[in-house]
């Protein structure tokens, strides 16, 4: 299969570069920085000899250039098979009435502006090619929670879970099909803080962490495996479902799970 991923030059977009490539699929690389996806795709390029792997530099809020992305994918791929909006951005973490007003607006336009503009652009796409899946990251807010400082990234993630709802009705009978992505709790830099950033409650988050999140390497596996199988249209593919919540929170009275330790974190 063909597979273009948004977002893909680090976390868990390269992750599932990675795991599509290990699995014999073919790859488009994107990212808003051109050096990144310069790099990435030479990177890849060489660990994954013999398979293609192709980018493009795009900003997702930016109608143009995901359209260029698109052309770009088909020129050297043939054709799309699954698109995966993963493009995001947690912004400043503070309360609202501090945060900048760019640093807000950019956010929206990464999170939301961007996956819509994707979802317009390829929609059409796969509709003329006849055949495609479309998968829209959630993230946290997506189910309806709430967190301080969280209040524009949640806010963006839980009308990505509208927008993805009701396209998906929109598609039914189509050869189009739209799902949700959920990796969970991902180790990775937007999750994690760094060590000046940390604050007083990083003791706290960290025994969090420990048992809820999950690393890169363990979670996109299961991420590709459900969208290669899915067929249906409003496929939901989630990683950390209450039970397995309500299971690990159970299992950190008997048996402390450390997974941030090894990584020196």
């Amino acid at each position: 299969m063909n597979i273009v991923i948004t977002g893909s030059t680090q976390g868990i977009g390269l992750g599932l570069a990675r795991e599509f490539l290990g699995r014999g699929h073919d790859v488009m690389i994107s990212s808003r920085r051109a050096e990144a996806v310069a790099a990435t795709v030479s990177s890849l390029q060489k660990d994954f000899p013999g398979r293609s792997v192709n980018g493009q530099a795009c900003d997702v809020a930016e109608y143009v250039q995901v359209q260029k992305l698109w052309e770009q994918a088909l020129s050297s791929l043939g054709s799309v098979d699954i698109w995966v909006n993963n493009a995001g951005r947690d912004g400043a973490k503070m309360p609202f009435f501090a945060i900048p007003p760019e640093d807000m607006i950019q956010t929206i336009n990464t999170n939301l502006v961007g996956i819509m503009m994707c979802n317009r652009v390829v929609i059409p796409g796969m509709y003329q090619q006849k055949h495609g899946k479309i998968f829209n990251m959630e993230g946290f807010g997506s189910n309806g929670m709430v967190r301080p400082t969280a209040s524009v990234y949640g806010t963006t993630k839980c009308a990505v879970r509208y927008f993805t709802k009701a396209v998906s009705q929109e598609l039914n009978g189509t050869p189009v099909k739209l799902g949700y992505l959920s990796p969970g709790m991902v180790l990775t830099d937007m999750l994690v803080p760094p060590p000046e950033a940390r604050g007083k409650n990083w003791a706290q988050s960290r025994k969090f962490l420990n048992i809820l999140a999950d690393t890169v390497e363990t979670v996109t596996p299961f991420l590709v495996e459900g969208m290669l199988r899915s067929e249906g249209n409003g496929d939901a593919i989630r990683w950390l479902t209450r039970r397995k919540i309500a299971w690990r929170f159970l299992a950190s009275r008997f048996r402390k799970r450390d997974i941030l330790s090894p990584l020196g974190l």
